[in-house]
């Protein structure tokens, strides 16, 4: 038991939120643009510009992803309000500089959120949070983590859609879409935004809601990322009443994958769309210490308040026939569960997913199992070599009707996905580890592994409908976009070109998912 409380932390850090490739040391190019910026942002926005070798830029280069820790921009700015963010916009287009947007720094790939020799524009000063008079909204500032939402909205009863992990930032989360312990209820993060505050290339200041002026840019950035068509600097969040959620999290021995894995299918196929206050997702890792492979169960249940009664939900999880290694049952509120699954800074991440249709038999999620195993085998083996630390993991994550359902509200996100088009499951390889020499021997065994997933898949007759893969755990050289299917494809490439006719976002903001 000692071995699985110390395991435990590192158990549920699973890698929830985002992913990828090369990672050697990246230095700042000279590119006299980037010169030019950091001067004039200097001027325009004094004591705001961080340049590199003082204790400011030291503050800003902090990333979850040492990855991305290890690139280094011209400068940083650091804008606190929404007119210092447009002024910030404005020049570094009108200059031509290459930049990059961080909020909660959360992507795991060299580039996603930090710039070589660019200009980062760190929006952690926007981190104000205010709750409506009438209790039914909540905006967020776009430097702001989960946890410092859930802190603010515990003590008075409510809660949002919002993320699962404390440290992930509320922006990126939800412009990737945002799977949520209340998605059965209410879909995803970006279906519970009732106002995007939104600066341009041109650094024009817009509102995007459902039925505004702006309805195809709200649509967009529901899922669409942000990259393409401005920076996000406020969220408008719809706010719900909740007390404690009940939370279970089993730890099993990797003999018992089977019959677990036959449970989540079953839940993906009826018993989440029959119960929608119920959340859960599965993870198979391999952990030395205890002779093995293990795999965890993490349950959620919203409206169950009984802490001594398994939800029906969840009852066959916690059969006495099924042996298990450890189980923590508690009532929690919704800041204690984030910090359950904090994910700590500092170590080396990636992350790759993609979607099989309910089609699939619990079969070939239990037939991913052994290409997994071989995936870690070679992990296992370089980092011996490497005399590094590697921690692998499988997840699965089901993406039921009535979630998908619920995501069709205000006209639908942008995602593509369809309640006729039935349930998925996301199938997610996630990596932390500690040698940059792993780096590409890493990357490269992800990307083998989904395409034999996709492989076995299509085998079956049961790939998703246009391949979805979420964003916001996807690896950098994954077609994201082609997963929403090319009507919405169409339409996202659309609006880029409505809100930035001349391409400045998409010539000059590097680093995450750009429409090509």
């Amino acid at each position: 038991m000692a071995v699985i409380q110390q395991l435990w932390p590192a158990l549920l850090s699973l890698s929830l939120a985002l992913a990828l490739p090369t990672a050697a040391r990246a230095t700042p190019s000279p590119d006299p643009n980037s010169a030019k910026a950091c001067a004039a942002l200097s001027t325009a926005l004094p004591h705001l510009v961080a340049l590199p070798n003082t204790p400011a830029y030291a503050q800003h280069s902090t990333y979850w992803s040492a990855r991305q820790t290890e690139v280094h921009p011209a400068c940083f700015v650091a804008p606190s309000t929404t007119q210092e963010v447009s002024r910030a916009i404005a020049l570094l287009t009108s200059l031509d500089a290459p930049f990059t947007v961080k909020a909660g720094g959360h992507t795991a790939f060299a580039g996603g959120s930090n710039i070589a020799g660019g200009v980062t524009v760190d929006l952690a000063g926007l981190d104000g949070i205010a709750v409506a008079a009438d209790r039914r909204s909540v905006a967020v500032g776009a430097g702001s983590r989960w946890i410092n939402v859930s802190e603010a909205l515990d003590p008075l009863g409510l809660a949002v859609v919002g993320g699962r992990s404390a440290t992930v930032g509320v922006s990126g989360l939800t412009l990737g879409g945002g799977i949520s312990y209340f998605s059965g209820r209410y879909g995803w993060a970006c279906d519970n935004v009732r106002t995007y505050e939104v600066v341009l290339a041109s650094g024009e200041v817009v509102e995007a809601t459902a039925g505004g002026k702006h309805a195809d840019l709200y649509w967009a950035l529901r899922g669409g990322g942000g990259s393409n068509f401005g920076v996000v600097t406020r969220f408008e969040l719809n706010v719900i009443e909740q007390g404690d959620l009940w939370a279970s999290s089993v730890v099993y021995p990797g003999v018992a994958n089977a019959t677990v894995i036959a449970l989540m299918h079953g839940l993906l196929v009826e018993g989440l769309a029959a119960h929608p206050a119920a959340h859960t997702y599965f993870v198979m890792t391999y952990v030395a210490a205890l002779g093995g492979y293990v795999v965890l169960s993490d349950q959620f249940h919203s409206t169950h308040a009984d802490g001594t009664a398994t939800p029906e939900v969840f009852a066959a999880f916690h059969d006495a026939a099924l042996p298990t290694l450890s189980v923590n049952t508690r009532l929690s509120n919704t800041s204690q569960l984030l910090r359950d699954i904090e994910e700590p800074f500092g170590d080396r991440q990636t992350s790759w997913d993609t979607t099989v249709a309910a089609t699939a038999t619990p079969e070939l999620l239990l037939d991913i199992v052994p290409l997994f195993e071989k995936h870690v085998a070679r992990l296992l083996a370089a980092a011996a070599a490497a005399n590094s630390t590697v921690t692998p993991y499988l997840v699965y994550q089901a993406i039921s009707t009535n979630i998908i359902q619920a995501m069709q509200v205000n006209g639908g996100n942008a995602l593509g996905l369809r309640p006729e088009d039935g349930p998925i499951m996301i199938v997610q390889v996630t990596t932390t580890w500690s040698s940059a020499a792993l780096d590409d021997m890493i990357e490269n065994s992800s990307r083998e592994l989904i395409a034999e997933v996709d492989a076995l898949a299509a085998s079956r007759n049961a790939t998703s409908k246009n391949g979805y893969i979420y964003m916001n755990y996807a690896g950098k050289t994954q077609d994201v976009y082609a997963g929403y299917g090319k009507e919405n494809l169409a339409r996202l490439r659309s609006v880029a070109k409505q809100y930035d006719p001349t391409g400045k976002f998409r010539n000059l903001w590097n680093g995450y998912f750009k429409l090509w």
